[in-house]
């Protein structure tokens, strides 16, 4: 009845949104390692830097080329399609997370930075006066009014949502292009790893906003299920289009370009948190995330 693709993606996105949904739930129950948070972080830019480069993108080269014998238009076609998806995602920061609102005068006092998730937490707690230079956070998050803390709570939300949807999106693309056990085991890797750190990332700013934890659990959900759905329906429209020739490589550029401007914009490398991990440590974890993803597709390949 289903094809063994479909079945596929729909297996990866269950256990992606029980994954994202149960490390998200961490925060609301126990303390964090803030060591074992830089790790996965530094593990998972890694990971989606690999992914980008090492898989998808030569995945969508090869697409690309596959689709057009017109040679004068390749570089054009890769271009333009991961542009494309670096812009998009440059667009969502703009105008839809949350940090794409002017900052507060006292946030450009220096202090000691957290660990940077697709949602800069330190930026949040400026916005939230919640940072130590405020006379009284705790005092001060008691005042706020119940609707303030929802009018923050949302756009958060909303912009890491629209990432998630994004992140479904390239597994979907991923699972119906030429190579689909191949590539998508790479990329199912690279999303697991990169929405852990960024759903404990969400709890603890929708914490920091004073919400409920029922309604922390509901944030947590919707963003847990954006993938999953994503993920689902764009295999359906890619495996299952009458012109799916005509797609071949464009939508696995576009992805690249998305998964590149994450992990070199969102998540820069030359981030540093000595406090919580050794210099040549986080070194050595972003090599292996960037040479982990082609490893692993290359021996995945050559065993079919």
């Amino acid at each position: 009845m289903f094809s063994s693709g479909f079945q596929s993606v729909v297996a990866m996105s269950l256990v992606m949104g029980a994954v994202s949904y149960g490390v998200g739930l961490v925060p609301l129950s126990a303390p964090l390692s803030k060591r074992r948070m830089s790790m996965l972080f530094n593990l998972g830019t890694g990971f989606l830097i690999g992914t980008a480069l090492g898989v998808i993108i030569p995945e969508g080269v090869e697409g690309a080329v596959a689709a057009d014998q017109e040679r004068d238009s390749y570089a054009f076609k890769v271009a333009i399609y991961t542009l494309l998806g670096f812009a998009f995602m440059f667009l969502v920061e703009e105008y839809v997370s949350p940090h794409a609102q002017p900052s507060t005068p006292h946030s450009s006092i220096s202090q000691t930075e957290e660990v940077t998730f697709d949602v800069n937490l330190e930026e949040l707690e400026r916005h939230e006066d919640m940072l130590p230079d405020s006379p009284d956070p705790m005092g001060s998050s008691r005042r706020r009014p119940h609707t303030s803390s929802f009018q923050r709570a949302y756009p958060l939300s909303l912009g890491l949502v629209v990432h998630a949807l994004v992140d479904g999106y390239a597994l979907g693309v991923a699972a119906s292009g030429s190579h689909p056990s191949n590539l998508s085991l790479i990329v199912f890797l690279a999303i697991i790893v990169h929405k852990a750190p960024t759903a404990l990332a969400l709890t603890t700013s929708l914490l920091a906003n004073s919400l409920p934890v029922a309604q922390c659990k509901r944030h947590l959900l919707f963003f847990s299920l954006a993938t999953p759905v994503s993920s689902v329906l764009s295999y359906a429209f890619y495996a299952f289009s009458e012109n799916r020739n005509d797609w071949s490589g464009g939508p696995l550029l576009f992805s690249g370009g998305t998964f590149l401007y994450v992990a070199t914009v969102l998540q820069p490398v030359s981030d540093s948190t000595p406090e919580s991990i050794s210099k040549p440590g986080r070194t050595v974890l972003l090599m292996v995330g960037m040479f982990f993803p082609l490893l692993v597709s290359q021996l995945v390949g050559h065993s079919h």
